[in-house]
Parts: C-alpha cells; structure tokens; sequence
C-alpha cells in the first residue's frame, strides 16, 4: 500500500516503482497531517491520491481505495462512536 504520509514526493516516488512492475496499488487514507477519521477527509485525502496518480499516468483501473474503516469495540473510549 502507498500513501501521502511522507508528502506527495515520497508517494509519486512509490507510485512510479509500482507502475515500473506493473502492480495496482492500495491508497491508504493517510495524509502528511495523518491519518483520516472523518467522511470529508477521506475524500480529500482519496481525491487527492487519484488526481496525483492519474497525473503520473496511473491506470485508474489499478488504484484500489482503502478509507480506513475504523475497527469497532477497541476499548477506546474516543473509538465508541465509530460504529454509530
């Protein structure tokens, strides 16, 4: 999987040696300020992703998108909503 965590040069950077193999990638919601918890920035982080991938010549048929669904019944209390 790839993500924006390390900025956009590290994740072209990756992107460009997947393309070099042929592979597909896995975009994690994770962005230079993190990881992303809510609807809107999964989104941006997500749209962000594809507009850079298809800007290097990514095939759009082989970015697969994971918004990091957050697990459930943690035993976090900041997690307790999550299922809601």
């Amino acid at each position: 999987s790839i993500s924006l965590k390390e900025g956009e040069e590290a994740f072209i950077k990756r992107a460009r040696d997947c393309m070099r193999y042929g592979a597909a990638v896995v975009v994690m919601a994770f962005d230079e300020d993190g990881q992303a918890d809510t609807y809107e920035r999964k989104t941006e982080i997500c749209k962000r992703s594809y507009e850079v991938l298809t800007g290097i010549g990514f095939n759009p048929a082989d970015i697969i998108f994971d918004p990091n669904i957050f697990a459930i019944a943690t035993g976090i209390e900041e997690h307790n909503n999550y299922a809601v």
